[in-house]
């Protein structure tokens, strides 16, 4: 998921370029690294949300890992 991007569901990610861990509720907007400041991509490192809503995140990123 990317900086302007919504969480498609709530946990603990981290930022590609600085590793720094935020946590998102589902439906927020990821923000810019807070560290560096830069557009990011963000990385799921604890998610807490339902399986359904796990599930749908897996497909997510197997769908971006494709393209």
């Amino acid at each position: 998921m990317r900086t302007s991007e919504d969480a498609s569901q709530s946990g603990l990610y981290a930022s590609d370029c600085c590793g720094k861990e935020l946590f998102f509720t589902r439906d927020a907007t990821f923000w810019r690294c807070p560290q560096c400041h830069r557009l990011c991509d963000w990385e799921p490192v604890r998610i807490t949300g339902s399986p359904a809503e796990r599930e749908n995140l897996q497909s997510t990123r197997s769908n971006s890992a494709v393209a």
